[in-house]
């Protein structure tokens, strides 16, 4: 017996594979099957199989089902003896199986072998265990059950499993020589997952290898290409030297020779290191490059952040370079040297040469290394950086023959660049924490496995299981992946518990310290290790430090230059004070996330707990934080009237500062509850759906109606009823977005109530919050009844609403949620007669949501009557504005695009988008389908369509992104 459920889930008995009968039977082996050989409660294999459809007689008929999948699962056995597949286990119920006896297990057996195999070297044999896993894959795991909560992790796995192998294959078949069938099957996966970077390195290096250099640097141009148009970053690391490798003819590159070179000199050079205790981790990728860069170079600078394993990865790297350096390697740690005064003569008695009479040791040391074909490793140089330029400078002068080799190296660490002509600066990122994707083997990330392997040497009897994994992913997290940190918690397993250590470094990473004997040099606690480079700062550079401690995550100059004040002289001042410390390693800039976007910062976590504690140690705390609320506000209370173009640049900037908004929130809503909290809620409620954060949206509106409600049980604060009326509607919209208008309408109502009390001048701000809710519950209105009905009652307002504010943009906003209106009462021919007319003033005010919004009743009007023609240029129009101002929540019209496809016949292209609108929902947090419609359309989809093809194109659909979908159109 095997269970197959690597595609639609049947069973094997022999050579005779059986389909489960009925879907609920199937439900209850799927998830027994993600569960193999653990206990399954009745309750979950209940709601698996009725899930909200659960009847009083399901118990009984559960019984009847488990009866039919033993007999499924164990044909031959008699009714007397027990059975030994699905067996009863204390209230459930448990699948016993090894791994011959479920695809999936088989699967992920043979993915380690193949894994192992090539580590070992034995690429042919690894061809024929991935071909071998990869013929157990038949389609999505569990079939139409993949899209089920309970099913949901486990797919993500094993489809991350998938892609490894498939990845690993093609490396298999590059090292084994099958140059021809790696590329032919790299294309392909390439399409399939352009992202995958050891893909594309796999294809450049079988294309070189099979003289195809030019093709194999077109590779990379692509990929480059592609990186920078749809992420806004160059490829990784490893891509990057590989291209850097193939323009340089790099002999390595070529199979079965030996990448490292022959050392410049026939004896074994003087190598003067630090021993290194434990292996290197997560360098992997930096190590080859950067001992190319030592070796050609003449001054290469590891710059970083402290703790981040600066000095790890620089006695790594001149280990492996000291064969190209025959007069030997020297290490000299300067952390320990107080004075820049006594810097050169610290070197000189490391290299250990007699210096001459009648000359400076700095010119003897010069002399002494332009000499020889000597490495210097000068470590810890940022706070003696002008003693260390000046070496740099005497053993780089000038007199050395240019088209030599340089007879010298000099590798230097430090927080901040040398600064010297000719310096090549590598900067060292934080290890790589693991993706977000539940699938992905969190182990492997280099982060988490350094935590694991300081871990296992602190407590070698600790059992790591997926709970001691979890708390190893969390501290990671909470340390940016910084090495320092990570090793100083690892080592407090002796005296803590994991979740005791996650605590204390999520409430302050700066606490940790290094335990028992040993150097008492500046990394002793990461606290110490900041202040190495804190002292060195300038006094302006300290206050900016200490104070954009309260901007957490990305942040802009602007919002730094709202919390500097006085200290600077506008936001060219904060540029200048960012950019230094960003020079110093006290902070990191990323790119922008968008074109012509602007430059966003952070500190790191440990950076950050620093600052925090100077803020209070300056007694800042309460004014910054003021300041930060401040600009928060600010930048809320200037939204663009609804709709507007500038609506869209709003949004920008809400993006780049969103994670200082979120902490607004948290202080004015949850720390210290405020009715300015709700002022700021209620006005990102559009933001929130455009960004496919409704979830999230409910739950600040949810506290922001508590707040006022608390706070001024008689309409808001100081009287103004315009805030109970405007939360009140936003949390309606949010809910009614999710389909729960039973939710919605007691909020409505009360609103509705208080509206004759709003103020002349605030009725453009409610008239504004009633279109919003129209438009959030216009869906729901399709099938539920009670949306109908409070679209019309909300409407009926809105429209008086509008007579008495008098106000033009506000009544064509009007205009086209009434157009939605007359769709959800039935009235559909009036619905497309005014949209048409709406839909023309719109364009032509430019206002970016009338737009969309009355396009959508002539679309779904043709969706209704089935007329794809009519109905797919109404699409086209409404996501031309819509995407304009953000993707979230487009699931649904991408719902109805795909009704058209099938309504077309074109039944390839409908299961695509089926699958990318359901995806899209589900991360919106909305529900699916939208359209009761569309679930006889898709069923009709999966039935004209072979299985493969249908499984295929749902594969394509869900790896889509939305912008992809939409250029398509």
């Amino acid at each position: 017996m095997r269970v197959r459920d690597l595609g639609a889930v049947a069973v094997a008995v022999d050579a005779d594979e059986r389909p489960v009968a009925g879907l609920r039977a199937t439900a209850m082996l799927a998830l027994l099957t993600i569960n193999v050989n653990r206990r399954v409660s009745v309750d979950a294999l209940m709601d698996a199989a009725w899930g909200e459809h659960l009847t009083p007689g399901a118990a009984s008929s559960l019984d009847s089902h488990i009866w039919r999948l033993r007999q499924l699962l164990e044909p031959g056995r008699s009714p007397r003896q027990p059975p030994t597949v699905l067996v009863n286990d204390a209230g459930g119920y448990r699948l016993v199986a090894g791994a011959h006896g479920v695809d999936s297990l088989l699967f992920s057996e043979l993915a380690g072998e193949v894994r192992d195999l090539i580590a070992a070297g034995h690429a042919s044999a690894a061809v024929v265990r991935a071909d071998k896993a990869l013929g157990l894959w038949r389609g999505r795991p569990y079939g139409p059950l993949a899209e089920r909560p309970w099913a949901q992790p486990a797919v993500a796995r094993l489809d991350e499993l998938h892609g490894q192998v498939e990845a690993r294959r093609i490396e298999a078949l590059v090292e084994s020589g099958a140059l021809d069938q790696a590329l032919s099957d790299v294309e392909p996966l390439i399409a399939a997952m352009p992202f995958r970077e050891p893909l594309r390195a796999q294809q450049m290096l079988a294309l070189y290898r099979s003289g195809r250099g030019e093709q194999a640097l077109q590779s990379y141009r692509d990929a480059h290409r592609l990186f920078m148009q749809e992420v806004g970053t160059e490829p990784g690391a490893e891509l990057r030297t590989l291209h850097r490798r193939i323009l340089d003819d790099d002999a390595g590159l070529a199979p079965a020779v030996p990448a490292r070179r022959a050392a410049a000199t026939a004896h074994t050079p003087e190598v003067h290191l630090p021993t290194a205790l434990t292996p290197l981790i997560g360098r992997e990728d930096a190590l080859p490059a950067l001992e190319e860069l030592v070796r050609e170079r003449r001054l290469v600078t590891v710059a970083g952040a402290a703790g981040c394993g600066k000095t790890r990865l620089a006695i790594e790297v001149a280990r492996h370079a000291a064969p190209a350096f025959g007069d030997g390697v020297w290490f000299v740690d300067l952390a320990s040297v107080p004075d820049d005064a006594l810097v050169v003569e610290t070197v000189v008695s490391t290299v250990g040469f007699s210096v001459r009479a009648g000359s400076t040791p700095l010119e003897d040391l010069g002399d002494y290394l332009r000499a020889r074909r000597v490495l210097l490793v000068l470590d810890n140089c940022e706070h003696v950086l002008p003693s260390v330029t000046r070496i740099v400078e005497a053993a780089l002068a000038d007199g050395v023959d240019p088209g030599a080799p340089p007879a010298c190296g000099i590798l230097t660490t430090s927080r901040e660049p040398i600064d010297v002509t000719g310096e090549t600066i590598w900067t060292l990122d934080p290890l790589r924490l693991p993706p977000d994707d539940a699938g992905t083997d969190r182990a492997t990330a280099p982060a988490v496995a350094l935590f694991l392997q300081r871990l296992a040497a602190a407590a070698p009897t600790l059992a790591v299981d997926d709970q001691v994994l979890d708390r190893a992913v969390h501290i990671c997290v909470a340390l940016d992946g910084l090495p320092l940190p990570i090793e100083l918690a690892a080592a407090r397993v002796r005296s803590h518990t994991l979740d005791d250590i996650a605590t204390q470094v999520f409430a302050d990473p700066g606490r940790l310290g290094r335990l028992g004997r040993g150097a008492d040099d500046h990394r002793r606690t990461v606290q110490s290790a900041i202040e190495w480079s804190h002292r060195m700062l300038t006094v302006p550079e300290q206050v900016a430090h200490r104070r954009i401690a309260v901007l957490p995550g990305p942040f802009t100059s602007a919002m730094a230059a709202a919390v500097l004040g006085e200290e600077v002289d506008g936001p060219a001042g904060a540029d200048d004070l960012l950019a230094q410390l960003v020079h110093r390693s006290m902070l990191s800039a990323q790119s922008a996330r968008r074109s012509q976007g602007s430059t966003t910062f952070r500190q790191l976590a440990t950076v950050r707990a620093h600052a925090h504690h100077a803020l209070l140690d300056a007694r800042e705390e309460a004014e910054i934080t003021d300041r930060r609320d401040a600009w928060t506000a600010a930048l809320v209370a200037a939204r663009p009237r609804l709709g507007h173009p500038d609506e869209i640049e709003w949004f920008h900037t809400l993006d780049d500062g969103y994670a200082t908004v979120r902490a607004t929130l948290t202080r004015r809503l949850i720390d210290e509850p405020d009715v300015r909290g709700a002022h700021i809620a209620v006005r990102l409620g559009t933001y929130w759906y455009y960004r496919a954060r409704v979830l999230e949206g409910t739950r600040w509106l949810q506290l922001a109606h508590d707040v006022v409600h608390d706070r001024a049980p008689d309409g808001g604060q100081d009287g103004r009823p315009v805030d109970s009326v405007s939360v009140r509607l936003a949390l309606a919209a949010a809910l009614a977005l999710r389909a729960r208008i039973d939710l919605a309408r007691p909020h409505v109502e009360h609103a509705l109530d208080d509206l004759p009390s709003v103020a002349r001048e605030d009725l453009v701000e409610v008239g504004e919050g009633l279109a919003r809710l129209i438009s959030s519950a216009f869906v729901p209105a399709a099938w539920l009844p009670a949306a109908v009905e409070l679209i019309a009652v909300v409407h009926e307002r809105l429209r008086r609403v509008v007579d008495d504010a008098g106000d033009p943009d506000l009544e064509l906003v009007a205009a086209a949620v009434g157009c939605s209106a007359a769709f959800a009462a039935g009235r559909w021919q009036e619905a497309v007669r005014d949209s048409e007319r709406v839909h023309e003033r719109a364009s032509a005010a430019g206002n970016v949501m009338a737009t969309w919004v009355s396009a959508a009743p002539p679309m779904l009007v043709a969706m209704l009557t089935a007329d794809p023609d009519k109905g797919i240029p109404w699409f086209r129009r409404l996501v031309r504005g819509y995407a304009r101002l953000g993707t979230g929540g487009v699931g649904s019209p991408l719902e109805v695009r795909a009704n058209f496809a099938a309504q077309a016949g074109d039944y390839r292209r409908a299961a695509t988008i089926y699958a990318a609108a359901r995806a899209e929902n589900r991360r919106a947090a909305l529900s699916w389908p939208r359209w009761e419609l569309t679930h006889s359309l898709e069923e009709i989809t999966r039935e004209r369509l072979p299985r493969a093809e249908y499984e295929q194109a749902r594969q394509d659909g869900e790896r889509l992104s939305v912008a992809e979908v939409l250029a398509a159109e």
